[in-house]
């Protein structure tokens, strides 16, 4: 709804504001408008319409030209005059309106004059004549309490408790904030009944100041009492359900902590259905019914992907969201693609021993086959996740694989321990097509153990963090870094699946899987101890359903554990195509490489997955 519009609908609701010459008293305020079926006769008068004044705001001006009836532009509602005497009648009834909206942003001392010029060729013009006079300022905003004469607990007297600045202008809008506020103040202190009797408001227009009294009816007052909790057919627990509540039975009521439970049921994902009301009150405790409805607990996942440089793949996954009653979810998945087929298994359980802390337990069995290396492993670890606010999470674990890599080196085993700790960063509006916010993701992972039945220890570093910036609203810049570094003695040392590689359609596009980084004898790529890397696009929603994107991306692998200068990054450029779905954007990229080297990398890539790049 455009501002100048919701302005002239708060000055109707108030426009009985100004009823005698010395005071104003608002007691009621109700209607219902005409209906017209518009037209426009062939005899209508041709005119204009002026608002004339001095210093009146743009906003005002604007609000002042939405109140009047008189528009010669109209396409619907009262058709336009026929005759001059109804131009004069019109103009005249245009007044009031427009004194309606001057006194809805507390212009009571205003006054309007309508007059009806004729000019050269015989086309008339509506002018008003603006006086504005003195803003009206609120002197005192206080509350009366039908049950209550005398006060009570969590009653307020005053809005300046509920922060209410007197002295300041006595807009429409200010008064209907603070009434707003006063009536969420009292549900949220007990009293869950209470309800706007009347409002008065006194204008001093001598005094250019308004004495605003709110008569409300507070009801009785209420302490939360027993969760009744009702999910038929449904797996849940009740008592995870008051668990997650922020319902305390034997505390003053709050709708907002009714509200924070709704929210909190809802963020769990398992309700399609989340309802809490009042239950028959016994002996001023207010019971709370909780009805939900359960979701279809499993849903089925399936994708496909595929690139130039990777080949074809397809995923599939299953996915319980109440395993246990308590919102534990299992997800098992499969995924077959020629270069890597691997099958896991996801356990998270929430509210683990705290409700901020969610356990998590996984298992991969993989088999891989790059131009770099072949790797069997197999991987297991458990974490404890803990959200630290709404936009930090950390998490510590332990993990453990037996892995056996073949590469230039020969064929390795390797046997360790793992240590992750993780620390998140996450304000993005959207997980699969971000358009504002920031990610940051910090890992580090200290290892321990054997390799090629060597006692062998490294500590793997590593940093992400993307950027979405929206300055239009079809336009999105997106900037992505990635650094990461490994303290081991020797990249043999290092599972191929743990070394750094860059290049492909997550990393650098333009170059082959792996390949932008460094290569042995036969130009395969070996990975690397430490990475760097620096992606931005330009994201533009052409249609609903089509968007354009340009990229530049530039990267590398490096052998040591510090990125070396002397090695150029390796660039790649190109456009992409984005078809928006309701579970995301499906994105088709074609890149070239800026650095191709000569009978190493491929004149272009092509990549089509899931989701934006980064």
């Amino acid at each position: 709804m455009p501002a100048a519009i919701k302005h002239f609908a708060i000055a109707v609701l108030l426009a009985a504001l100004a009823a005698a010459p010395a005071y104003a008293e608002e007691t009621a305020a109700s209607g219902a408008g005409a209906a017209y079926s518009w037209e426009r006769p062939e005899t209508a008068i041709a005119f204009t319409t002026r608002i004339e004044g001095r210093r009146i705001p743009d906003y005002l001006r604007d609000l002042m030209k939405n109140a009047r009836t008189l528009r010669p532009d109209a396409e619907d509602g009262v058709p336009p005059p026929t005759t001059l005497a109804q131009l004069r009648r019109r103009a005249k009834e245009d007044e009031s309106h427009l004194k309606e909206a001057m006194r809805s942003e507390a212009y009571y001392n205003g006054s309007v004059s309508a007059s009806v010029r004729q000019g050269q060729g015989g086309a008339f013009e509506v002018v008003y004549l603006v006086t504005l006079g003195p803003r009206t300022m609120i002197r005192n905003f206080t509350m009366q309490y039908r049950e209550y004469p005398d006060g009570g607990p969590g009653l307020v007297e005053s809005a300046t408790e509920l922060g209410l600045q007197l002295e300041r202008a006595a807009t429409a809008q200010r008064v209907i904030d603070f009434t707003q506020k006063a009536i969420a103040h009292l549900h949220n202190h007990g009293y869950p009944d209470a309800a706007l009797d009347r409002r008065r408001v006194i204008v001093d227009l001598s005094a250019s100041r308004a004495d605003v009294t709110l008569f409300i009816a507070a009801g009785e007052r209420y302490l939360f009492g027993p969760m009744l909790v009702e999910n038929e057919g449904g797996r849940t627990y009740p008592d995870y359900v008051r668990q997650l509540a922020e319902i305390v039975p034997g505390t003053v009521y709050s709708r907002a902590q009714v509200d924070a439970t709704a929210d909190a049921l809802r963020a769990t994902g398992l309700f399609s259905g989340v309802d809490i009301s009042p239950a028959q009150a016994e002996g001023g405790a207010l019971p709370q019914r909780i009805e939900l409805t359960e979701r279809e607990a499993r849903t089925v996942r399936l994708g496909v992907k595929w690139s130039t440089s990777e080949g074809a793949g397809v995923t599939g996954s299953w996915e319980h969201r109440n395993l246990l009653g308590r919102a534990e979810k299992l997800t098992l998945a499969l995924s077959i693609a020629e270069i890597e087929q691997a099958a896991t298994a996801d356990f998270r359980k929430p509210d683990f021993l705290r409700p901020d802390q969610s356990l998590l337990a996984a298992i991969e069995i993989a088999h891989e086959d790059s131009e770099g290396y072949k790797e069997d492993r197999i991987k297991t670890g458990i974490s404890l996740e803990r959200v630290l606010n709404e936009t930090w999470t950390g998490s510590l674990g332990v993990t453990f694989q037996l892995s056996e890599t073949e590469d230039m080196n020969g064929r390795i085993g390797h046997r360790l321990f793992g240590v992750p700790v993780t620390l998140k960063y996450d304000t993005a509006d959207d997980l699969l097509d971000p358009t504002e916010g920031l990610r940051a993701l910090l890992q580090g992972t200290p290892y321990f153990g054997t390799s090629d039945e060597t006692a062998t220890a490294f500590t793997k570093l590593e940093g992400t963090a993307s950027t979405y910036l929206t300055p239009a609203e079809a336009i999105t810049f997106a900037f992505r870094g990635r650094y990461g570094m490994i303290a081991a003695g020797d990249t043999a040392d290092v599972p191929g699946s743990t070394r750094f590689h860059a290049g492909g359609g997550g990393s650098v596009r333009g170059y082959g899987y792996q390949m932008a980084g460094p290569l042995d004898a036969n130009d395969d790529p070996t990975g690397g101890r430490s990475v760097l890397e620096a992606n931005a696009e330009a994201r533009w929603r052409a249609f609903e359903d089509i968007g354009l994107v340009a990229f530049i991306d530039g990267g590398q692998a490096f052998e040591n554990p510090v990125p070396s200068l002397s090695d150029p990054l390796l660039w790649g450029a190109g456009l992409g195509l984005r078809y928006y779905t309701p579970i995301g954007p499906v994105r088709a990229d074609v890149a070239i490489p800026l650095n191709r080297r000569r009978g190493v990398d491929d004149a272009f890539q092509i990549y089509v997955s899931l989701g934006q790049a980064f």
